[in-house]
């Protein structure tokens, strides 16, 4: 449980993020969140205080790092402050992903599915952000509050 709250990152969905809350609606999956991970993009390499544009139609982060590619880092808690939004806190430890960090990604994982039993457990990237590089050294951890909204 966090102490004090972290300012708030926003996550952009995808489009296959954004395609998958429409099935829900339609009743067609259901999923749940699996995890993030964070990575060396999201910022310009020349100027690294400048984020660059998301591309909803990313199936990957543009460089991940932390965990190694293929796994993810669950969530500490979940909040569902209004019906169309979620709140997801996420911690590094201070041994956790050391480097120059720009963007994280959250991924969504099917658990139920009406139209194909082989969707299901299938992850999806649902949402992507980034920000400006942030140094990670063995002296700090962090915590990443990301609000999504659909």
């Amino acid at each position: 449980m966090f102490t004090d709250t972290p300012d708030p990152t926003l996550a952009f969905l995808t489009d296959i993020g954004r395609t998958n809350f429409s099935r829900v609606i339609l009743g067609e999956i259901s999923f749940t969140l699996a995890g993030f991970a964070v990575g060396r993009g999201g910022y310009l390499t020349a100027n690294p205080v400048h984020i660059v544009p998301i591309v909803p139609s990313n199936t990957a982060l543009d460089d991940q790092f932390f965990p190694t590619v293929g796994t993810r880092k669950p969530f500490e808690l979940l909040e569902f402050p209004t019906p169309k939004t979620i709140v997801a806190n996420y911690r590094l430890a201070s041994t956790e992903a050391l480097a120059g960090l720009g963007e994280l990604g959250i991924w969504g994982k099917i658990i139920h599915s009406t139209v194909s039993p082989l969707e299901v457990n299938t992850e999806f990237l649902l949402g992507i952000a980034h920000f400006p590089i942030v140094s990670k050294n063995l002296r700090q951890a962090i915590v990443y509050r990301v609000i999504i909204q659909f």
